[in-house]
């Protein structure tokens, strides 16, 4: 009896503090699995591309033409010197240069210094020998002088300067490459010049580094206003006329092509390449002290002829069909020639090409309405 009171004890108790609990051998029950976090991923809006700006035009510093090709603003200009005699008329080439240079040599006639940066011809001519002129010119430029011989003062004078790293010289007396005789014309009026094969003699004579020519001023394009940029003062100039010792030169105003067209003798200057009529945005006249020198520059005996070509001056500007007169100035030997209305405003160009004639300090530029 107690035994079996003892055991019904033992049972109460053991079910009463295990009522809840699980028995041995059995899962344990499992908690409720706690939900993950869950990542949506989000796209980063993407940035909006910086735009690469815009680079600046660049101008061509001798006509102020904008340059399709900046890294040929670098190359160094071209300087041809071209004779003006009655027989070598028509000369190739013309209307492809940039600047003109027009300059009384021995004898009285004149001579171009035509100035190719911009363009290029395959022929241009007649070439002829130098002058001193053609120093001055082709070292402000940091150019290369395309020419035909010259006597040994202005041959002296040019090493010098090659010497010291202003200015090449691919003369047809040493390089022949770029050089050729054509049929129909008498010699001496028969040499030619290749520019292309020109510019690469300058190269291999070492002229194919970069170089920074030194600009005129111009306006940014051809539609501006012309009383504007020093012409303020200016007065209407239809017709030009340039005294010239022989076959004097008459500019002529054409509001069509916005150029002053050029005869001389009373015949059009024309481009046989292309047969087209010399049109000049902007005519020039410098007046300058002019004196003989004594160098011989021909058989017949005739003294050769040198400019002063730094310093002021008087000079009168053409352009827009209009006259201006005022001052030329350059400082020195490296600098280009700037120009100034009587009241000092600077004068600003047309773009494209330009004519510049050096004139005696006497002498009468006329013009017509």
């Amino acid at each position: 009896m107690r035994r079996a009171a003892a055991l019904l004890l033992f049972l109460s108790i053991a079910s009463a503090c295990g009522g809840g609990a699980t028995p041995m051998g059995s899962p344990a029950p499992s908690e409720a699995p706690t939900p993950s976090a869950t990542v949506v991923a989000r796209s980063l809006p993407t940035p909006a591309p910086t735009p690469s700006p815009t680079p600046a035009p660049v101008y061509w510093p001798l006509t102020g033409v904008r340059a399709e090709d900046p890294a040929k603003v670098k190359r160094r200009p071209l300087n041809v010197r071209l004779t003006n005699d009655p027989a070598a008329r028509p000369q190739v080439g013309l209307a492809k240069a940039d600047i003109v240079f027009e300059m009384i040599v021995e004898g009285g006639i004149t001579r171009y210094s035509a100035i190719y940066h911009s363009q290029d011809s395959t022929s241009v001519g007649p070439v002829r020998s130098y002058r001193f002129s053609d120093l001055h010119i082709t070292r402000m430029l940091r150019g290369a002088l395309v020419a035909s011989g010259a006597t040994i003062e202005e041959k002296d004078a040019v090493t010098r300067s090659v010497a010291a790293g202003n200015m090449l010289s691919v003369d047809a007396q040493r390089v022949g490459g770029p050089y050729f005789r054509v049929s129909g014309r008498p010699a001496p009026n028969d040499l030619f010049t290749n520019l292309l094969t020109a510019r690469q003699a300058v190269n291999e004579a070492g002229g194919a580094a970069p170089v920074d020519v030194p600009p005129l001023a111009f306006f940014p394009t051809v539609d501006h206003d012309p009383l504007a940029g020093g012409f303020g003062s200016s007065v209407p100039a239809s017709t030009v006329r340039i005294p010239f010792q022989r076959d004097p030169v008459t500019f002529t105003w054409d509001e069509s092509a916005k150029g002053y067209r050029r005869t001389q003798a009373g015949a059009r200057t024309v481009d046989p390449d292309g047969n087209v009529q010399i049109g000049a945005r902007n005519v020039v006249v410098m007046h300058t002290d002019i004196w003989q020198t004594s160098v011989v520059e021909d058989v017949l005996g005739s003294l050769g002829l040198d400019y002063r070509m730094t310093g002021t001056g008087k000079a009168s500007i053409f352009r827009d069909g209009r006259r201006v007169d005022g001052s030329w100035k350059r400082e020195g030997v490296l600098d280009m020639f700037s120009f100034y209305d009587a009241a000092g405003e600077r004068i600003l160009l047309s773009p494209g090409q330009s004519w510049v004639h050096f004139a005696y300090p006497a002498w009468v530029v006329t013009h017509e309405p």
